[in-house]
């Protein structure tokens, strides 16, 4: 059991020095060919293929976690590498959206499509909430009337 994981933290890493190795190439082909627009549009399709990695790699980190409990040192070193190896996996995807997204704000796109989120502090009066969005889009309000 023990060099079935030493096998799987070796290949692991080894793919992973791959992976990463793609997309630093295709942040500098991307750089040369694509326009702001163009590597904002990358970078939303990085952003994609992230979740999508996400949600392949998310049962496959569950494992991990619950077989943390093996009696082994050896064993759940192993194991804590194979979780390290899975987040710097997506951690590949979110510094190539990153740095594709500095790039396009370095050649000046147009980035008013682009909104952020600002968290909320304190407690929410869903109430009052409720009444500023009729009131600020009152076709919903006829909408819902009907």
């Amino acid at each position: 059991m023990l060099a079935r994981l030493r096998l799987r933290v070796e290949k692991n890493r080894e793919s992973l020095k791959e992976h990463a190795r793609n997309f630093n190439e295709m942040h500098e082909e991307a750089g040369r060919k694509f326009s702001a627009e163009g590597l904002l549009q990358l970078a939303e399709r990085v952003h994609q293929s992230e979740k999508g990695a996400a949600e392949q790699l998310n049962p496959w980190l569950q494992a991990l976690q619950q077989a943390l409990v093996t009696p082994s040192e050896e064993g759940r070193q192993y194991i804590e590498e194979l979780i390290e190896i899975s987040a710097a996996w997506l951690a590949v995807y979110r510094a190539t959206r990153t740095r594709l997204l500095n790039l396009a704000i370095d050649r000046g796109g147009d980035f008013r499509g682009i909104l952020r989120a600002r968290p909320v502090e304190g407690d929410v009066d869903f109430a009052e909430l409720s009444r500023e969005h009729i009131a600020r889009y009152p076709k919903i309000r006829a909408a819902l009337a009907k």
